[in-house]
């Protein structure tokens, strides 16, 4: 006992240590070396609304020496820290940076509490306090950029800065604009009650991947987003620089002339990527870089370095690193909790551990097996499209169905689909028991479903002080380092109060999942004879391959094809399942073995993962403004 105590500090000790070099590590990169400042913004605006945002601020920066600014945007269903990629390389190369939360997002206020004319406002929110308030500016060299939702939030901030100037109400404060992922403008600006026609004249790049799932679809190439700059809308989109330019467009080429008597240029990039994979790119990251160096010079006081050379990268593996820390926290904290709280200490296996289901001894007994397996393995892929797309979705483009208690619409879609996958799992998972495996001797208290009443509660209670001492480290690691734990799509923030009223509502569908889960895992897969380490295996393969399937299906068609099977929103809200899910049977089955039963992993995997749901999608409504 006490070499497993040693053995479970010991890992407590290695997970708190990567979590550290994590946040070490990732603020020095992002900070290139602690030369960048970071600030925190709650800006209230109109109506009272609280936009949330993070300036990078260069050292070198003073109202002597102006640098350019860069007002960056996230795309739909995440936060400001999906633009770490442009924050980390255009601060370390002397630029001032700025990422907000739209509205809906992260920490700023829920669209439902703000005006509809409001939800893409925030763009210009923040550049109208940079060029009021940080006399470090250089207000001639003020760029945006956007990826997705981000980029039309970035269409829209250019827009109502055209229209101030046509209208003689202010100056146009933007210099440059940059769209990822998104078309552009390509026909000119006409505004109510004014007469003619206005293409911005302000340098205006874009990047469009050459497999984008949602946009640069023109008729006369065939809605092909790989032959995009074959098409006359490309075209028109560089000739408001340069009218002579032939077709097709030159991808990385920048087009120049004026635009009422102001040199300007436009330029069109293509890289050979999905949608969700521009904010993770070298070659995004490139042309990001490349583009703001051209048009709005090389920082005052810092020298040119090439667009190629990156280090985002390696704040993202410092961030995995955190979020690898914090899974494998986890376990050893709730068992020493169990050691150390004779309170707590109910809840360790004591007696005889739950049987294994009877040896895969007969050709029956192995079909009875493998088909349920098969059945629950896919049960989840087959469910996924028709529930959040065609049920609870109603055919919707992007997940909007909300109600007050259940306000972000991609949460409430996969929370939806959890509940309907454990329904249908536990029916499958009954029936093969009732109909075949109990003749053959399978005992249900190796199912890990028996438990007292004390120590339900006793694993509710010691799950959510696990969850509390996660969200302390979460919060230590930003209001610190101003750092979080993602990689890519996979994320772990801070959270306001709106975000935990809807984890209050969302996480027991979760919770209903992982038992069910926990359940099928060892009460159907853990059979005598079997090795232990071959059941996690199988565990784990059971709850990843449907979806990697499905996601499978779903993009060879696309790549033959050019059209999808299924709606790509909904795909792409799939996609950190494939990692999470895999790693969540991995932690539970740790906690059944000390435990002997599927309670206290399954609880402390569904409160962890619907905060990492919620904090990272859309919140369409609102409880608290």
């Amino acid at each position: 006992m006490l070499k497993a105590t040693r053995f479970k500090r010991l890992w407590l000790v290695v997970a708190l240590l990567m979590i550290l070099v994590s946040v070490l590590g990732a603020s020095f990169v992002q900070t290139n070396g602690w030369s960048v400042d970071i600030r925190t913004l709650n800006l209230v605006v109109a109506d009272g609304a609280e936009l949330y945002a993070k300036v990078y601020i260069p050292k070198q920066a003073s109202a002597e020496n102006k640098l350019p600014l860069v007002v960056v945007q996230h795309g739909s269903q995440h936060n400001l820290e999906m633009q770490d990629m442009n924050m980390v390389e255009l601060a370390r190369r002397g630029f001032i940076v700025i990422s907000g939360d739209a509205f809906g997002h992260g920490h700023s206020t829920p669209r439902g509490f703000v005006d509809a004319s409001m939800n893409f406002a925030n763009m210009r929110y923040l550049v109208e306090y940079a060029y009021n308030n940080l006399d470090c500016v250089d207000t001639e060299k003020i760029g945006i950029a956007g990826h997705s939702m981000g980029a039309s939030i970035t269409t829209t901030t250019l827009k109502y800065y055209v229209e101030q100037e046509v209208r003689g109400l202010g100056e146009n404060k933007i210099a440059a604009v940059l769209e990822v992922g998104y078309d552009p403008e390509y026909v000119p600006y006409t505004f109510e009650g004014v007469d003619g026609e206005y293409y911005a004249d302000v340098d205006w790049g874009v990047i469009a991947g050459k497999y984008d799932e949602y946009f640069f679809r023109q008729p006369d190439v065939g809605n092909d987003p790989a032959r995009i700059l074959e098409s006359q809308a490309a075209l028109d989109f560089v000739r408001q620089a340069d009218p002579d330019a032939q077709g097709p467009v030159e991808d990385g080429k920048y087009y120049e002339g004026t635009i009422n008597g102001k040199d300007c240029l436009r330029v069109y990039y293509q890289n050979p990527e999905i949608h969700p994979q521009n904010v993770f790119s070298f070659a995004t990251s490139h042309d990001v870089t490349e583009f703001f160096y051209t048009t709005l010079g090389v920082p005052q006081g810092f020298e040119y370095i090439d667009p190629s050379n990156q280090v985002w990268i390696f704040k993202q593996l410092f961030n995995a690193l955190g979020l690898a820390g914090i899974l494998l926290f986890l376990f050893p904290f709730a068992c020493l909790v169990m050691d150390a709280v004779p309170f707590f200490g109910t809840l360790k296996c004591t007696g005889a551990f739950p049987p294994a289901a009877p040896a895969l001894n007969t050709p029956k007994r192995k079909v009875v097996y493998w088909v349920g397996y098969i059945l629950c393995m896919l049960l989840p892929a087959a469910l996924a499209m028709p529930v959040m797309h065609y049920w609870v979705g109603k055919e919707s483009f992007a997940p909007t169905t909300v109600t007050l208690w259940f306000g972000e619409g991609t949460t409430t879609e996969v929370a939806a689909w959890a509940l309907v996958s454990a329904v249908c799992i536990l029916a499958v998972f009954l029936l093969s028991y009732l109909l075949f495996s109990r003749k053959y001797g399978m005992d249900t208290n190796g199912w890990g479903y028996k438990i007292s009443v004390s120590n339900f509660f006793k694993s509710l209670l010691l799950a959510f002080i696990t969850f509390l001492a996660v969200y302390y480290i979460l919060f230590v690691a930003d209001f610190f380092f101003d750092v979080d734990f993602r990689f890519w799509l996979i994320a772990m923030r801070t959270f306001n109060a709106n975000k935990t009223l809807y984890w209050l509502a969302y996480v027991p569908a979760f919770i209903i999942f992982y038992l069910v889960n926990s359940l099928v895992v060892e009460g159907g897969n853990r059979v005598q004879g079997m090795p232990d380490w071959l059941v996690t295996v199988l565990s784990c393969v059971a709850n990843v391959l449907g979806l990697a399937g499905l996601l499978s299906i779903q993009y060879i068609v696309y790549s033959q094809t050019g059209t999808f099977v299924f709606n790509a929103m909904r795909t792409h809200n799939l996609f950190p399942f494939l990692v999470l899910v895999p790693v969540a049977t991995i932690i539970t089955r740790k906690y059944f073995k000390k435990t002997g039963n599927i309670y206290l992993g399954s609880f402390t995997i569904a409160m962890l993962y619907t905060m990492m749901q919620v904090t990272q999608v859309s919140t369409n409504v609102g409880l608290i403004p």
